[in-house]
């Protein structure tokens, strides 16, 4: 763990979370005193914050417990080139890493950085249970695009579901015209976003796991923030799996009695959680298919899924309620 060089009577440092979202810390020299610091943009005072609060990620760099504080630039100093800085209020003293230079629309990577920091900032009950019905959406970005087996999955898609909306969602102008070209014999509306408004308008988001761990906060915002989106993680390590395969008595499934299966499910399942999981959905979706051991799991996961969502609201927010990452 590494601890800060004491300078003066007092000190802190400044981190960027993403391009107008900042993590930091600021302390006196031995005192227990809350340190207060002045935002400047383009040296005019906009803020007065102080540095307060316990940030898991600041207190395993420097050990400063609540000394650390976060700041989300407001959206009405969004857009044009300026440059921030972090002073301590007594002191007068810049942080370290301050100042920084914002970026502004004419950069290539402002409407991905405003989505960014559209996740930090709060949702309207409206906003909240916004969807869309029979739209499936996913992101158009380099990464997704580059990605072909991820761009083939969601081709595949469009072909079994022909009426079902497609919506690709772009950062910049020349993703939008690769993802053109790469579904131009198919029907799929392509949106520039920069705003998590953009993307509401959907039923079943889709994504792979290097999207979500790049993109840290999406997470969160599906588990904790949105009502009626169902958000898929696309898996392809499962392509040569069957459902026998995940046989597992141990699993939260059996163990936990906050995920509602009751004790005939468990049974009938016979230690499988997969089979416990779509026996359910299908009961839901009124259905009596039957999950068969035998199934490839990656067509269950990545296909019979979707269409179970698309058909049945019901399974739709059982799958949301079983989100992994859910505490209710």
């Amino acid at each position: 763990m590494t601890r800060p060089i004491q300078l003066d009577k007092t000190y802190g440092v400044l981190h960027t979370e993403n391009y107008f979202s900042f993590l930091g810390f600021a302390k006196k020299v031995g005192s227990d005193e809350t340190q207060k610091i002045d935002v400047f943009l383009d040296d005019k005072l906009i803020d007065t914050i102080e540095a307060n609060e316990f940030i898991q990620k600041i207190d395993d760099m420097y050990d400063v417990e609540h000394k650390a504080f976060k700041y989300n630039l407001p959206s009405e100093h969004i857009g044009t080139k300026a440059i921030i800085s972090f002073k301590n209020h007594d002191s007068g003293e810049e942080l370290l890493n301050s100042p920084y230079t914002l970026i502004d629309k004419n950069n290539e990577k402002f409407n991905e950085a405003k989505f960014l920091h559209s996740l930090s900032e709060p949702l309207s009950e409206e906003l909240k249970n916004m969807y869309k019905p029979n739209c499936v959406g996913f992101l158009a970005t380099k990464e997704n695009l580059e990605d072909e087996d991820f761009m083939e999955y969601i081709k595949e898609l469009m072909e079994r579901f022909p009426d079902v909306e497609f919506v690709g969602f772009c950062f910049k102008e020349i993703d939008k015209i690769i993802c053109e070209k790469y579904f131009e014999d198919l029907k799929i509306k392509i949106m520039m976003i920069s705003s998590i408004k953009d993307i509401l308008e959907i039923e079943i988001f889709i994504s792979t796991q290097k999207i979500l761990n790049t993109y840290k906060n999406f997470t969160d915002l599906f588990v904790c923030s949105l009502s009626n989106i169902y958000l898929l993680n696309y898996h392809s390590s499962v392509r040569n799996t069957i459902i026998k395969d995940y046989k597992n008595i141990n699993h939260p499934y059996f163990k936990d009695n906050k995920y509602n299966f009751s004790q005939e499910e468990k049974s009938k399942a016979k230690e499988n959680p997969i089979v416990l999981l779509y026996d359910n959905l299908y009961y839901l979706a009124d259905e009596t298919n039957r999950i068969n051991e035998e199934f490839s799991h990656y067509l269950i996961h990545n296909y019979e899924r979707i269409r179970l969502v698309l058909k049945s609201n019901l399974v739709k927010q059982r799958l949301i309620n079983l989100y992994p990452w859910r505490t209710n």
